[in-house]
């Protein structure tokens, strides 16, 4: 764990005392699929294979866990074998990142028509509510040092979460939830994804991917984001713990 001296604020009667704080770590990793480099993510050095399986999926080039006959991780590489009837997939690929940090490649008309949604359970503000204020009691890395983004999971039928992952970045925090989702065969159509981050189109386009119908930010959204919310029907909080949320297609 790397750490870094801080200073506590000096008595004039005694000298300055440090101390370590723990710093998040960051960690590289390639992802290759059939011996082809299709991305270089940044992200938090846990939970890999939940990331590398939402990552797949968001991409379109997995569907369920069994699409892929192998992953195995090799130092920073995640190499991933297909199996004969995904692998046209990956002959066809266009990828749709669009990393509103650090840019990406982004396929002409990605935004133009974005899947549908409906949701088909009952939402109401305040179960958002009750369900966003669990977020701080499942982020122990956040605690620890800050600079740390959490998602959930929720059954909303339920109204329960199912599971919560932490990353450096938004994004991977996402792809972990749905891989865990995916290898335990969960409904993603009754289920609604809370998050710490603002939601841009990516991660929009995501939730979407999955058939999450909800979506729920502790903040804002983008004006792409919206155009996206708008056009394909899904719910979306904004600012949910402020006394003025954002509601859409709510």
């Amino acid at each position: 764990m790397p750490t870094l001296k801080a200073k506590k604020k000096p008595s004039p009667k005694t000298r300055r005392n440090a101390r370590l704080v723990p710093l998040p770590e960051e960690a590289l990793l390639t992802i290759e699929v059939d011996g082809r480099t299709l991305s270089r993510l940044s992200c938090s050095p846990f939970d890999r294979r939940e990331l590398v399986l939402g990552w797949l999926f968001s991409q379109g080039l997995l569907q369920t866990p069994g699409d892929a006959a192998a992953l195995r991780f090799q130092a920073d590489r995640a190499l991933v074998r297909l199996r004969p009837t995904a692998a046209p997939r990956l002959e066809q690929y266009h990828p749709v990142q669009v990393v509103a940090c650090s840019g990406g490649d982004v396929q002409p008309g990605l935004f133009s028509n974005p899947p549908k949604t409906t949701r088909k359970y009952a939402f109401t503000l305040p179960q958002a509510i009750r369900l966003m204020e669990q977020l701080p009691g499942r982020t122990p890395l956040f605690k620890k040092h800050g600079g740390i983004h959490c998602s959930m999971l929720a059954d909303m039928r339920e109204q329960s979460i199912l599971v919560s992952r932490e990353d450096i970045s938004r994004s991977n925090s996402v792809d972990k939830v749905i891989g865990w989702g995916l290898v335990h065969g969960a409904d993603f159509s009754r289920t609604a994804l809370f998050i710490t981050g603002r939601v841009s189109a990516e991660m929009a386009l995501k939730v979407l991917h999955a058939g999450i119908p909800a979506l729920v930010s502790q903040t804002t959204l983008t004006g792409k984001a919206l155009e996206i919310v708008r056009q394909s029907g899904l719910t979306l909080i904004g600012h949910v713990l402020k006394p003025r949320p954002i509601l859409l297609n709510f």
